[in-house]
């Protein structure tokens, strides 16, 4: 997305629909916190009960969460064996996936089947259908990218997440795991690059950055505090994703505090930040949600 003089945040939750937990933290997060996204996975098991969550908080903007490594899949499951184990479910190794996709035509046919099917089951919602990314960030394979891209134009999408995440910024936060973190670096960091240039091609649009990448499965209030201090005076739109999930004993719990925070709400506020929606065609209509 083309750069303002300002700072704009997306706060998205993931695997909304994933379980009656996930669908409860996201809507408290959204009606009291932070929340201004939640990406939907059609393939859960609480599907249904996140729809109509999202219906009833119409400030909450919902995307697809194009699910390949875990739960069953939408397409019949003789249609895309390929992506499956024994037990009919999704391989749930992301590596592997994408390995299987770069070699195998058979593994390409099948997840042109499967993610195609899950677009059709997210229009069929009555949901506004207006951004996209994937479960463990498997769409950035550029194979995967490709189909994805020509199911967004298919349905008019205007933007895609791209897990660009700005080592400068929210690399000297994100403390604890400095070998996986270069790593992770040097992977999306190539891999976002090819899939920025893919989308541009197609009209759709991303987010100058995305956070959570670095500090995965571990982001507390006091970590979305620092990122806030980091993102103050950075023009431009960036996007943080969290997994908040309603239960104490799951590492979403502390995801969910960070979102329904007071006191990061009040550090956004006093530094200026504009928390938005997804729903961006160019900065000149940016929608900023007060509070």
């Amino acid at each position: 997305m083309n750069r303002t003089n300002s700072t704009y945040l997306i706060v998205t939750a993931d695997d909304f629909g994933r379980s009656f937990a996930v669908n409860r933290a996201v809507e408290k997060a959204a009606r009291e916190g932070l929340l201004t996204c939640a990406s939907l996975m059609v393939t859960g098991e609480a599907v249904e009960d996140a729809v109509r969550i999202a219906k009833g908080c119409p400030r909450l903007q919902v995307g697809l969460h194009v699910t390949l490594t875990e739960g069953n899949p939408v397409s019949p499951k003789r249609t895309v064996p390929s992506l499956l184990k024994r037990d009919g479910s999704f391989k749930n190794s992301p590596a592997r996936q994408g390995i299987s996709l770069q070699f195998s035509k058979k593994v390409e046919m099948d997840m042109r089947t499967e993610v195609a099917a899950q677009f059709r089951a997210f229009s069929k919602t009555g949901l506004s259908f207006l951004h996209v990314d994937s479960h463990h960030h498997l769409h950035i394979h550029p194979r995967l990218f490709d189909i994805i891209l020509e199911n967004s134009r298919k349905y008019g999408l205007k933007t895609i997440r791209i897990p660009y995440e700005p080592w400068e910024i929210s690399g000297p936060i994100s403390k604890g795991h400095g070998l996986r973190n270069r790593l992770f670096r040097i992977i999306f960091s190539g891999l976002s690059s090819v899939c920025r240039k893919m989308a541009r091609s197609s009209g759709i649009m991303s987010s100058d950055g995305v956070f959570g990448l670095y500090q995965t499965g571990e982001i507390t209030e006091k970590w979305v505090l620092h990122l806030i201090d980091s993102l103050s005076g950075r023009p431009g739109i960036f996007e943080l994703y969290t997994h908040p999930e309603d239960s104490p004993n799951s590492p979403g719990y502390h995801d969910l505090n960070a979102l329904i925070s007071p006191y990061v709400k009040e550090r956004i506020r006093e530094k200026g930040i504009n928390l938005i929606s997804y729903n961006i065609i160019h900065p000149s209509e940016v929608r900023e949600r007060s509070g």
